[in-house]
């Protein structure tokens, strides 16, 4: 194509070379590059011209390597015929700069000055080079590496679960729901819930369950970093429930790279149909020997998880899940796919039974969705809007007549907890306003008020004991029975949980 103007075994054609386009010119440098180095090579005499006319072409098209291979001829030439070795060693030292090959590049810097010395010239480009590393781009490269150990050290936290939640506690690391911590000019959360349980064999395991916007923020907040999380509970695939889930598998990805013991870690995820298409492409991930690193377990309404990978999840965390429905349509199926679930415990709750926990997830009320948790003694329940709650229920989300109805048929007339969540930011100052109005009227209609029905808005400083459904007064960090807990809201942004004395 360039024949005319340019041939690789005629020198005094090179320098058309410019008249080709910037990208022409690579093309033909690299498709003729080994007749130009060996034309280079015979002629008769060390014309550096020639040779540089070509090697700051390469230089200047990215070709690293054929200019390292031409200007390390160009080296071996030059002390063949006793030339200066300055400019060869130097633009040699370019090459290997620019593959990042650093220590090469100083050795071929050094050598550069040495000859520039023997000709008295002090402030060669090669002074320039050497100052350049030895002030610049070593000191830098060290305090990256520095802070690179730091951050490994950051990030392979020895596991405090144990000592800083403690077994069978329920942390809410939740404030605002739904998009609202995107689009509100103030300082606003998101989050989701952190779970923790003793097995069988003693071990504390901690489970993450809707973890969304800021959910890892707060959770490091604690004291906590990803050694602390075992397994992650998905119940749909939208982004206030989902969006911390691959900053948690991002970090899993790392920690299991600079883990000194050598063991990957694995997490187990129960997740919504939705949520497995969401992150299909990360749920393959493996470790640096080829080891999985995530086990999914698919939730489908009316199905019983006991097992993962064919482990006893009673052995292994202290619950089983029942899946339960919820009328809530997912992005990425575009169907109701989304789940409810009920925790089935192992630890005791009186009268020989087993604690309960259930969980809606976002749902609109469907006659009959309460007698799904008729059997909980804590109940998630996620409230989601109001706004548009005139008249009729909500079409995705429960609302308050949801959340009524809900708890009147799982517990009316029993004894509950029910923690209710998922606020959008509009609720703010008035979120235990709304969590007294549904306990009112989800009370039966005769016989009066019992204080054995309580619903407690959630908060980021939400933490109920699970032994005894005790939750932690916020000033004292006193657990006392859920049924002397009042919200105190005077500040609108923080709900504080104290203890109130019965009458």
């Amino acid at each position: 194509m360039f024949q005319e103007i340019l041939d690789a075994e005629r020198p005094n054609t090179w320098t058309n070379l410019k008249r080709l386009s910037f990208p022409s010119q690579r093309e033909w440098i690299k498709k003729h590059f080994k007749e130009i180095l060996k034309t280079l090579q015979n002629l008769k005499e060390l014309d550096a011209h020639l040779w540089h006319l070509i090697g700051y072409a390469c230089i200047n098209h990215n070709l690293y390597k054929e200019a390292e291979l031409l200007y390390d001829e160009l080296l071996k030439l030059s002390r063949k015929f006793r030339e200066n070795l300055s400019l060869p060693a130097y633009y040699l030292g370019i090459a290997h700069f620019l593959q990042g090959r650093y220590h090469e590049a100083y050795q071929d810097f050094k050598l550069a000055h040495q000859h520039d010395l023997m000709v008295k010239n002090f402030n060669g480009p090669s002074a320039q080079a050497l100052a350049y590393m030895e002030e610049t781009l070593f000191p830098t490269k060290e305090i990256i590496k520095r802070n690179q150990q730091k951050l490994v050290q950051d990030l392979s936290v020895p596991r405090v679960l144990a000592q800083v939640v403690g077994p069978n506690c329920l942390r809410t690391i939740h404030k605002w729901n739904s998009a609202t911590p995107l689009f509100s000019r103030g300082i606003s959360q998101g989050g989701g819930y952190f779970l923790t349980l003793k097995n069988s064999r003693g071990e504390v395991k901690g489970i993450a369950i809707d973890p969304g916007y800021d959910f890892f923020d707060i959770f490091r907040d604690l004291g906590l970093g990803i050694a602390d999380i075992d397994a992650i509970i998905i119940t749909h695939d939208h982004d206030d429930h989902t969006e911390s889930v691959e900053s948690i598998l991002s970090l899993l990805a790392k920690y299991n790279d600079y883990n000194p013991q050598k063991v990957s870690k694995v997490l187990d995820i129960f997740g919504s149909a939705g949520s497995l298409l969401k992150f299909h492409g990360l749920l393959s991930a493996t470790d640096l020997f080829g080891n999985r690193e995530i086990n999914f377990k698919l939730m489908v309404p009316g199905s019983e998880i006991a097992e993962i990978e064919g482990v006893s999840l009673w052995e292994k965390y202290g619950f089983t899940i029942s899946v339960k429905p919820a009328y809530h349509i997912e992005r990425w199926t575009s169907q109701e796919s989304a789940v409810g679930l009920v925790l089935n415990t192992n630890i005791p709750y009186g009268n020989g039974e087993k604690l309960k926990i259930g969980i809606t997830g976002d749902t609109r009320y469907e006659v009959g969705l309460g007698r799904e948790y008729q059997e909980v003694q804590l109940l998630l329940l996620n409230i989601g809007s109001v706004e548009k709650e005139e008249g009729k229920l909500l079409r995705q989300h429960l609302g308050m007549l949801g959340c009524i109805n809900l708890l009147k048929e799982a517990r009316l007339g029993k004894s509950l907890l029910a923690i209710l969540t998922e606020f959008g930011e509009e609720f703010s100052g008035r979120r235990e306003i709304i969590s007294r109005i549904i306990e009112n009227w989800a009370q039966p209609i005769e016989g009066g008020k019992t204080r054995e029905l309580k619903v407690i808005p959630a908060d980021i400083y939400l933490e109920v004991r699970l032994d005894d459904l005790h939750i932690r007064e916020t000033d004292t960090k006193v657990f006392f029975p859920y049924t002397m807990i009042e919200v105190d809201e005077s500040d609108p942004e923080v709900l504080r949980y104290k203890f109130q004395k019965r009458a």
